[in-house]
């Protein structure tokens, strides 16, 4: 292939005609399939070749960083192993000094693809022990005097550091390395090198910190880069500022105990930055240096906590947050929550949404400590005429309810109930949207504490709500759910609860709500059907007429989505959404309502089977957990069914791709076999091979094995002693799960042993009871 085909094709296939664009995308798949090595080599000498158009020298970067990179961890090592194995050293050699040339382009966009390329090669061969040269000729970069622009390799140099720091694990990098990584970076941080070079070192300097543990440790080396990252937060460049404080926000989390002889400064530093910066970016991320102390010390607390009991070693929280709270407070108050942008996303991260979630981590860090300082605020401004103080004066409170005692709250909440059910009506839609979150906070929290007299009034207003802005109904939904919540444990007196009289207008005015044409917005459909669940699953028994009528409702909707034109992608989903939803309701009523689902199961299953055999993994989850409650409720009466169903929870069974209507349909194994017990046997043979495969499919995420493994002691308790032909096989994947070991202190994998223990124990359980 000649430069000039590639670097045409390459362009052709970002072309807008699709027949050409398609032709050159089967080119490139051909020259990778059949002729790797020389494809490689071809895009790197594209990449470096200074006569080449520009964008197609970006692509054929971009292109060989794709042909070794993948989001997926599977097609990651795959690429990887590829490299090694079919890129044979000559040629690995030739492309990394094609893209090391490409690092000295004058050609910006070609010099910055360059270190993407150069950075993900390094990332795979280090970790390899490989390409021990690497960081040498990365640091005489920094060094060149004969170089035409000088700073733009300087520049193109920190940003492969920075790339490369961003994708190496910890133990690959030693400790000669790391100096020579920091050297060079710091070389670039220096006050005198241009505002490119100081801001690609940063960003290398953030990137490489967590490798920097034994420079920390090191006094004199701490002291020089904290000095070379305080003296960054000051620079006139925006992108500098932002990028210093976000590495002491770093470094606070890395190295919480290397600050004390630095926290008087770095007080200073974020708080001046908090009130004066002109550019918010800057200020959100000297808000973050103290969100991340908070969490770093709530961590330190609750491990010494823990530790009480385990006799393990105490770190020193040194209660940073505590001291600083009487000056971080009032600055977050005054300098960050009353800066709303109106027309902002609700999800959209700007100051006020940093400081309101830092005063959050602080009432949970400090407690009691903050809440006459909020309160002051709260009551200056929650009747203010301008609407930014009296939305920020809610927030205020809002973020408040977590952390302190709650006695300590109990006057306010009581104090402010009249006020916040009043300011549901508020002028403005900010004001409206922070007054229900808050109640729904209250409603979390503080339930308990809300006067009997303002319940009528407070679920009054939020069912009115549901008819505002989708965003302050939606915040309603949250509301009316979290009060649903707080009766799950509440005594029942005789036949109802407090919620009975507004049982019905609340269900009526929610299911209105799904059915809104905004419904997409802020996710109100989906806010609304978890509002119906939960108060559904804490109905009194005098409301039970009314859960059986919402179920014929409901019945109805499912039906209706079976009508639904389907022309689009976008419809599918919808249509996919909703009867996902749906059948969540179903499940939530069949399980609340006991033997009176019985008149409608017939009408009930036909649907749920219907919606699985549309074979759509949202809704086909929810299906079948919703027909494990409705053999769960009925027991021994589902084997009407299950001539009709076996199929189906066969197929889910080996739905391998999608793993969680895989796990689902175990689940509903479980209950199946619970409801039936010995009239299960007939299905048993089908059933454990699907179970045995799935154990022994690496393909299936793990996370469905431990209730995998449980099953197997379902089936046991339902057929007893004719389990014993499964036996053999189902020991065997028992004792090969129990050797199943972990190392490290990931706590996802921490937390997959802990479920495989307990499937293998209820497994056993099963087999030795049945």
């Amino acid at each position: 292939m000649s430069g000039m085909d590639l670097g045409t094709i390459l362009l052709n296939a970002q072309s807008q005609d699709l027949n050409v664009r398609n032709l050159a995308e089967q080119q490139l798949a051909h020259w990778e399939a059949q002729s790797l090595p020389q494809f490689m080599i071809g895009l790197a000498n594209e990449l470096a070749g200074e006569g080449h158009n520009e964008s197609s020298r970006q692509l054929a970067g971009l292109h060989l960083k794709n042909l070794l990179s993948a989001r997926d961890a599977n097609t990651a090592a795959e690429k990887k192993r590829r490299w090694y194995t079919v890129v044979d050293v000559n040629s690995r050699l030739q492309i990394k000094a094609a893209c090391l040339n490409a690092l000295k382009s004058p050609a910006l966009g070609a010099a910055h693809t360059g270190a993407q390329v150069v950075a993900k090669i390094g990332a795979i061969e280090l970790q390899g022990k490989q390409w021990p040269e690497l960081l040498g000729h990365l640091l005489k970069n920094m060094t060149a005097v004969e170089v035409v622009d000088g700073d733009l390799l300087k520049t193109a140099t920190l940003e492969t550091l920075g790339y490369m720091c961003e994708e190496l694990e910890d133990e690959s990098v030693d400790q000669l390395e790391t100096n020579q990584i920091l050297t060079a970076i710091v070389d670039g941080m220096r006050e005198d090198r241009i505002d490119a070079v100081r801001v690609a070192a940063a960003q290398a300097l953030l990137n490489s910190l967590i490798f920097t543990r034994h420079n920390f440790d090191n006094e004199a080396e701490r002291t020089m880069i904290m000095q070379v990252v305080c003296s960054a937060t000051k620079s006139l460049n925006e992108r500098l500022r932002v990028t210093a404080f976000e590495s002491l926000a770093r470094v606070a989390s890395l190295y919480y105990e290397k600050l004390p002889q630095y926290i008087e400064a770095l007080f200073t530093l974020t708080l001046t930055a908090i009130q004066q910066d002109k550019e918010e970016q800057v200020s959100m991320m000297a808000i973050e240096f103290w969100s991340t102390l908070c969490e770093e010390e709530m961590e330190i607390i609750e491990e010494n906590e823990d530790s009480r009991t385990s006799q393990g070693p105490r770190r020193e929280c040194a209660q940073y947050v505590h001291a600083a709270a009487a000056h971080v407070v009032p600055v977050l108050l005054q300098s960050t929550l009353v800066k709303q942008d109106e027309n902002a996303d609700e999800d959209a991260w700007n100051i006020s949404a940093a400081g309101a979630i830092c005063l959050g981590l602080v009432a949970q860090t400090v407690g009691d400590a903050l809440v006459a300082d909020v309160l002051a605020f709260v009551e200056a401004n929650i009747l203010h005429a301008e609407w930014r103080r009296r939305e920020a004066s809610i927030m205020a409170f809002g973020q408040i309810l977590e952390g302190p005692k709650p006695e300590t709250l109990a006057g306010p909440v009581q104090t402010a109930m009249p006020v916040l059910v009043h300011a549901l009506n508020d002028e403005h839609v900010l004001v409206k949207d922070t007054t229900a979150w808050t109640l729904a906070r209250i409603c979390e929290l503080h339930a308990q504490r809300i006067p009997q007299g303002y319940l009528q009034p407070l679920i009054e207003r939020l069912s009115g709500a549901l008819h505002d802005s989708s965003r302050v109904a939606a915040q309603a939904c949250f509301a009316i759910h979290n009060l649903a919540q707080a009766f799950e444990h509440a005594p029942k007196h005789g036949e109802t609860n407090a919620l009975s009289p507004f049982f019905h207008p609340l269900l009526t005015q929610l299911l209105a709500a799904t059915e809104r044409g905004d419904w997409q917005d802020h996710n109100l459909r989906g806010q609304a059907y978890e509002a119906v669940n939960m108060l559904i699953q804490n109905h009194a028994p005098d409301t039970r007429p009314i859960v059986v009528q919402v179920l014929q409702v409901v019945l109805q909707r499912l039906h209706a989505t079976f009508s639904m034109a389907i022309v689009s992608q976008d419809d599918k989903d919808e249509r996919d959404q909703l009867q996902s939803l749906l059948c969540s309701v179903v499940q939530v009523i069949t399980r609340g309502i006991d033997k009176d689902i019985m008149p409608f199961c017939d009408h009930t299953m036909t649907l749920l089977f219907k919606v699985l055999n549309n074979q759509n993994a949202v809704a086909s989850e929810e299906a079948f957990m919703a027909i494990g409650a409705v053999a769960s409720t009925i027991d021994r009466e589902f084997e009407k069914y299950m001539v009709d169903f076996f199929p189906l929870l066969v197929k889910g069974l080996r739905n391998y791709a999608e793993w969680q209507v895989c796990s689902a349909a175990v689940g509903t194994t479980g209950d199946i076999c619970r409801a039936l017990e010995i009239q299960l046997l007939p299905y048993c043979d089908e059933i454990v091979r699907c179970l045995l495969e799935n154990l022994q499919n690496p393909a299936l995420n793990r996370q469905v094995k431990p209730a995998v493994l449980s099953c197997f002691g379902d089936i046991a308790l339902a057929i007893s002693g004719n389990f014993v032909k499964y036996l053999p096989s189902a020991l065997q994947m028992l004792e090969q799960a129990a050797r199943t070991k972990v190392s490290g202190d990931d706590d996802e994998l921490i937390e997959y042993m802990t479920a495989l223990r307990e499937g293998i124990l209820e497994a056993y359980i099963g087999v030795v009871q049945g």
